[in-house]
């Protein structure tokens, strides 16, 4: 009896059928290979598509090179709606009568082969991105850095053929700003930040950072000071010199724009870090009177925070005060934790370090008041970037009555430039109050800056001895002796009075002060050679040495030491190793004068 042959069960093809790509309908139940290894074939009514319509793939590479061609002429006309977003349309209902002759079933619906995003970058007016060749088969990176790793991508069907909803939104952004941040620079820049720049402008945590960098919903405010941070971070590094320009160029174009948008009352703290980080930028690297007025804006925002108060006991008379402060600040969370007040005092630091370095420079009066500080000094960097709260003392701890002993406490870096630049602010003001004040006061006053200077220079030479030398402590060290030699300048050129008691009280200044003085230009020579063998600096370094120079300038026949000082001056200068705009500034004020101080040598 013969073996009845199996049947396949309903909507099964046979092997021999399904290697063929034989396609079988009711008109034709059973295939020749079935048939001839005596199987019947029973498939489905209806196969599903296998490709695309015949001269779809043909018409879909012309329809995309026309899109070029018209994006490219529209860009050279200068128009402001290209004709691609019609022309896209157009693409996903062409047909052709070759088209048409297949099967119902073997189309292909142009949505699937679209690509399309559900939100819009945030940065879509300041950063847009370039537009890849039409035969890359990447996708187009979006706008927001590192956004492309958030939204998973949908493959088109031809990975050689660019997706049509990609032209669509190239359409949408004019191609003037040529500045795009791929993911790839987004990690460069932040790492930029928190290796270079954060040794001088710890006022981000880099965790609380990185919670919301890659956001593409972040605020105004955040995307201001992210750029800002980018933008000091180039500065720090020539493999982003060119876009760092860019950079800066729409930092200040947000900004401002966020100032004409707000209302009255509403001001961020973000933007007032973004102003303090552009300002160091601006100081360095462009114009130092333009980065004194972004300095001012920044100033007046920490200002209108009261960020100098941020640790005030709260009595009945400031409650008042509070009520305005809450409703000032309308931007930042609704209550802060330990991170973000320390983020607070930071910012308020750095402005702080600024205000009194910038001043120092023409002599200006400072715009923060020390007495009235009642802010806590930065917590150590294990604390801060581990979340982990603690209470620090005031300036008033830190720094002692004349006479007394130094905490020795490990105090960070930061709180170190603090403290350096507190104590160049009191010689400032000591020396802008000294034509008016009686003999006694100033000597009095005088004395107690040269004592307090003197344990502060014996402080840090015991740190330098025991420790490792550190870009930062040299600043600090060569801010000290740079305020020893400003108090020397002082007491040779004031005039005490033409009486006995007068020229006896300078005199003794002056015995006192001259080997000192000496000491310190020896020292600053030290750390000038130090400074110019290491590749990071602190950015305002160039101040002190151009006040070592002015120094060096008005007592050119003194001693050779003096001599010498400007010379090597204007070589760390112009070999200066960090941002080079503040330094060229400064060496050309200096250079007309060097001749001269050649002819001492």
């Amino acid at each position: 009896m013969a073996e009845t042959p199996p049947r396949l069960q309903l909507g099964v093809a046979c092997e021999e059928c399904r290697r063929k790509r034989i396609r079988c309908d009711r008109r034709k139940p059973q295939c020749m290979a079935c048939s001839t290894a005596g199987v019947q074939c029973v498939v489905r009514e209806t196969c599903p598509p296998r490709g695309p319509k015949k001269g779809y793939l043909k018409t879909l590479q012309k329809r995309i090179e026309d899109l070029q061609t018209q994006l490219e002429k529209s860009q050279r006309s200068g128009s402001n709606t290209p004709p691609e977003t019609r022309a896209c349309s157009s693409v996903q209902g062409a047909s052709t009568p070759e088209d048409e002759a297949g099967s119902r079933g073997s189309s292909i619906d142009n949505n699937k082969i679209q690509h399309t995003t559900s939100t819009n970058p945030e940065i879509t007016d300041g950063i847009p991105t370039s537009p890849l060749p039409f035969d890359s088969p990447f996708p187009i990176i979006s706008m927001e850095p590192f956004g492309c790793l958030e939204n998973a991508y949908t493959s088109p069907p031809f990975p050689s053929l660019t997706s049509l909803d990609h032209l669509q939104e190239l359409a949408q952004f004019p191609k003037e700003t040529d500045l795009v941040i791929t993911p790839m620079m987004h990690n460069d820049l932040d790492q930029l930040y928190f290796d270079r720049a954060y040794a001088f402008a710890p006022i981000v945590q880099a965790h609380r950072y990185r919670s919301w960098s890659k956001q593409r919903d972040k605020s105004q405010q955040r995307t201001c000071l992210q750029l800002a941070m980018w933008t000091l971070a180039s500065s720090l590094s020539s493999q982003f010199s060119i876009e760092g320009r860019k950079l800066y160029t729409k930092t200040r174009q947000l900004l401002h724009a966020l100032e004409s948008d707000e209302s009255y009352h509403q001001v961020s703290f973000q933007q007032a870090q973004a102003w303090t980080l552009l300002a160091i930028y601006e100081l360095t690297c462009q114009d130092f009177h333009r980065g004194m007025m972004s300095a001012g804006r920044a100033f007046r925002l920490i200002q209108m925070m009261r960020l100098y108060e941020l640790d005030a006991p709260t009595t009945p008379g400031t409650m008042q005060l509070d009520k305005y402060h809450s409703q000032l600040v309308l931007q930042g969370p609704v209550q802060d934790d330990w991170v973000d007040v320390e983020t607070k005092r930071r910012t308020f630091w750095l402005a702080y370090t600024i205000d009194r370095f910038t001043c120092m420079v023409d002599g200006l009066h400072m715009f923060f008041d020390e007495r009235l500080i009642r802010t806590r000094l930065p917590a150590p960097e294990v604390n801060f970037s581990n979340n982990l709260p603690i209470d620090v003392g005031f300036l008033t701890d830190v720094i002692p009555v004349v006479g007394l002993e130094w905490p020795q406490n490990n105090l960070s870096h930061f709180t170190e430039c603090v403290i350096a630049a507190t104590v160049c602010g009191r010689v400032l003001e000591h020396t802008l109050k000294a034509p008016g004040r009686p003999d006694q006061e100033f000597c009095r006053q005088h004395r107690a800056l040269h004592a307090l200077l003197t344990q502060r220079i014996q402080v840090l030479q015991i740190s330098a001895s025991l420790g490792y030398p550190d870009p930062i402590l040299a600043f600090v060290a060569l801010a000290a002796h740079i305020s020893m030699l400003m108090l020397y300048d002082l007491v040779t050129s004031r005039s005490l009075g033409t009486d006995a008691q007068g020229t006896q009280l300078a005199q003794a200044l002056y015995a006192e002060q001259k080997q000192q003085s000496l000491d310190a230009v020896a020292n600053v020579a030290v750390l000038i050679s130090f400074l110019d063998q290491h590749f990071q600096m602190h950015p305002l370094t160039p101040i002190l040495l151009l006040l070592g120079a002015r120094f060096s300038q008005s007592h050119p026949g003194l001693n050779d030491a003096y001599i010498k000082l400007f010379p090597s001056i204007i070589t760390m200068l112009q070999a200066s190793n960090g941002p080079k705009g503040l330094a060229q500034n400064f060496c050309q004020l200096l250079e007309p004068n060097l001749d001269i101080h050649c002819a001492f040598t």
